[in-house]
């Protein structure tokens, strides 16, 4: 599986394990998507599949697109909607309108994953998916995860308490792991606060809390793929 695919693996896996699919509508929606991919690639608004959208603006963008595209409307049309049902449920999916306060969600789609590839921008670094940073803080449902009384201010894009995601293991590490680090056991939820005291507080404090993360995700990390002794996981994170 290539690492632009690793949100179809997540994506099938949440049909199946959490939304409970049989067989038959999980293949409708991604043969939807299939189909939908096709004409996308036709008029080069991406390069192979949907699944490479990493990120929910430009998910976005492509999804206004594909609706002025009368092959795509006249499609829609014969198969009754179902080109759109199956559009519009990958969004709720990706976006996490769906996940909000449900931590079991995430765990339940934990799963070893291939090493994403690297790209330039200014500076090389590791890519990844701004969506498993969104879906962790819907799962999260907005509280920090060092301290859920931390209180910050409504975001104008969310119109919910704003939190950002962190990487415990940070990306620049990624070619120390044999899997991708990019996945949602890696990911936290924290307030502006805790996320900088994470990056730049005296080493006392962040090993506390280090310690405590380690111990909420290890079993989790594992099951990912990413097997790491504690001592190890705190000299990476710090």
């Amino acid at each position: 599986m290539k690492h632009e695919y690793v949100l179809m693996e997540y994506y099938m896996k949440y049909l199946k394990q959490v939304r409970k699919l049989s067989d038959s509508s999980v293949n409708h929606y991604t043969q939807a998507l299939r189909r939908i991919s096709q004409i996308l690639r036709k008029h080069s608004k991406i390069s192979e599949s949907i699944y490479e959208l990493k990120d929910i603006g430009e998910l976005t963008v492509v999804m206004e697109y594909i609706n002025t595209v009368p092959e795509y409307i006249a499609l829609n049309n014969r198969g009754n909607n179902m080109y759109s049902a199956g559009l519009n449920n990958y969004f709720r999916f990706t976006s996490g309108e769906d996940m909000f306060g449900k931590k079991d969600v995430l765990k339940t789609l934990d799963t070893e994953l291939p090493v994403g590839e690297k790209v330039k921008i200014v500076h090389e670094e590791w890519k990844r998916s701004s969506i498993i940073k969104v879906q962790t803080l819907e799962t999260a449902e907005y509280k920090c995860e060092i301290d859920s009384t931390h209180k910050t201010f409504t975001a104008k894009n969310t119109g919910k308490q704003y939190m950002e995601g962190h990487h415990a293991i940070p990306m620049k590490c990624q070619s120390k792991f044999s899997k991708s680090i990019d996945v949602y056991a890696n990911v936290i939820c924290l307030c502006p606060i805790c996320h900088r005291m994470l990056h730049f507080g005296e080493d006392e404090i962040k090993i506390k809390i280090l310690n405590q993360v380690y111990e909420e995700r290890k079993d989790r990390l594992a099951v990912s793929g990413i097997k790491i002794a504690k001592n190890d996981f705190i000299e990476l994170a710090i």
